[in-house]
């Protein structure tokens, strides 16, 4: 299961993320939510415990895989 929202959010929120089983549909998500002008996007991976950032999707549609370094610009 993953979760998408807006990286400006910077913490994970569970009510107002947009849910998939997929990592095809978050992608999806994101692009539709970068088409909105909502900009960066993070997409979290859902876990049994706390979930995991696990990519970032820019507004140019690259993307990267979520690392300390990453996760560090958040805060």
């Amino acid at each position: 299961m993953f979760a998408v929202q807006p990286v400006a959010w910077g913490k994970f929120d569970e009510r107002g993320a947009d849910y998939t089983p997929t990592i095809a549909g978050a992608y999806r998500i994101a692009s539709i939510r970068q088409a909105e002008g909502v900009g960066d996007q993070m997409i979290w991976k859902m876990t049994s415990g706390n979930p995991i950032p696990w990519v970032r999707v820019y507004a140019d549609e690259r993307i990267d895989a979520v690392t300390d370094d990453a996760l560090a610009h958040l805060v």
